[in-house]
């Protein structure tokens, strides 16, 4: 099969235009998650306040003024959705908050709505989440903290963006 140099060309356009059809979603989504990650370890930091209870390694080690022991988040199992899960609704029974505003109300949580988790309904935190919020702080959660076992120096100047809280790592 013997193509001009025209008709070469023109393929080669389509298949440029096809390829970037096809890869340019995975390149979009990988900033996506660049910026995901960021946003959650904001939230994470300052609006939620997450490391007072979980400490800024998410070890569970948090400000000595927590109202109790939080979970050690480098050990969990939960998946991206558990996370999610949990961050929305808290953990009825427990300190832990609930950061969707709605949570129990518009949006049963465990299947449990107002009535059904009664007393046992976690705190409202100072601040509530928007979803997108939610699924950052899960992102960030799983980028740097998940499954990374003891918290170590690089990890801490990353979180603080200086070693002047890191003294205590090599």
């Amino acid at each position: 099969m013997n193509l001009s140099a025209t008709t070469l060309w023109k393929l080669s356009k389509v298949l440029v235009v096809a390829w970037a059809a096809t890869a340019l979603p995975f390149v979009d989504r990988a900033r996506a998650d660049e910026a995901s990650i960021a946003l959650g370890k904001l939230i994470y930091q300052d609006k939620a306040n997450c490391g007072a209870c979980h400490g800024w390694a998410g070890d569970g080690q948090g400000d000595p003024h927590a109202s109790g022991h939080a979970a050690n988040l480098r050990l969990t199992t939960m998946d991206r959705a558990q996370l999610i899960e949990v961050i929305a609704c808290g953990r009825p029974g427990t300190p832990m908050p609930h950061f969707d505003a709605y949570a129990y109300s518009d949006n049963p949580c465990y299947g449990l709505d107002e009535a059904g988790v009664d007393k046992g309904k976690p705190p409202e935190p100072p601040n509530s989440l928007q979803p997108k919020e939610i699924e950052a702080v899960a992102d960030f959660l799983q980028a740097t903290i998940v499954g990374k076992g003891s918290p170590n120096k690089a990890e801490c100047v990353a979180y603080f963006g200086s070693s002047n809280h890191c003294s205590q790592y090599r």
